[in-house]
This record gives structure tokens, C-alpha cells and sequence, in this order.
């Protein structure tokens, strides 16, 4: 009994040191994963992708390598959400070239003209797209 005590008290001492253990290969596993999928993406989506725009997600990508190497977790996540910015930026890039605005109609944010606010009443607008 005194054993289980013993060991119980152990671990209660050392939870504090566990739970920041876990959160440091938490955030150095999703660092890992996010360079992974930004190569993968920038790999397969080359001809899609602005040059500077690729230059400037390569540098992030030896940036959160680079961090990886080291022991700050404050700087592994920094230039983790670095990284995830640069992607961001790839991913509105990417789809503005899938969805051209339709010819006469507003560009995304815009308001729409006066006179076409709701339709007919009853009726409610919606878009869809084929897959």
C-alpha cells in the first residue's frame, strides 16, 4: 500500500513536467506536419502558385526546419504559424484561379447592384458547382 502512495505522489510531482513534455512534441509534430503538407502542396500545385509567393513559402519551410532543430518551443511556434500564414495566402492564390468572377457579376466582397437585393419574394438564391 505504501508502494502505490509512493508511486501516486510521484506522479502527481512530476504531471506538470509530463503535460509540458506532451505539449512540446505536440507542437514539434504539428510543425513537422505542416512543412510536410506545404512541400507536398507546393510540389503539386507548382504551376498554380505565384513565384514569389512559392519563394516565400519555401523560406518558411527551412524556417520551421531550422526551429525543429533546436529546443524553443516559442520559436517552433512562431515560425510554425508563420508557415500556416504563407499557406493561407497559397490557398486564396490557388482558388481565386479555380473561381474566375462570373462575366457581370460582383467581385467577391463587393455589394450587390440596387435593385437585386432578394429576388422574388419567396425565392432564395443559392450556387452550387458541379464536382
Amino acid at each position: 500500500k505504501e508502494e502505490v502512495e509512493r508511486m501516486q505522489q510521484g506522479a502527481e510531482m512530476h504531471a506538470a513536467e509530463d503535460a509540458k513534455r506532451r505539449e512540446e512534441i505536440e507542437t514539434r509534430n504539428m510543425a513537422d506536419t505542416l512543412a510536410y503538407t506545404a512541400e507536398k502542396t507546393l510540389r503539386e500545385q507548382k504551376d498554380k502558385i505565384p513565384s514569389d509567393l512559392n519563394q516565400e513559402v519555401e523560406s518558411k519551410i527551412q524556417a520551421v526546419r531550422s526551429a525543429l532543430q533546436g529546443i524553443d518551443i516559442d520559436s517552433i511556434r512562431q515560425a510554425t504559424q508563420e508557415l500556416n500564414d504563407a499557406m493561407q495566402k497559397i490557398g486564396t492564390a490557388i482558388y481565386q484561379q479555380q473561381q474566375p468572377p462570373p462575366p457581370g457579376g460582383e467581385a467577391p466582397g463587393e455589394e450587390p447592384p440596387p435593385g437585386k437585393e432578394g429576388g422574388e419574394e419567396g425565392t432564395v438564391e443559392g450556387e452550387f458547382r458541379e464536382v
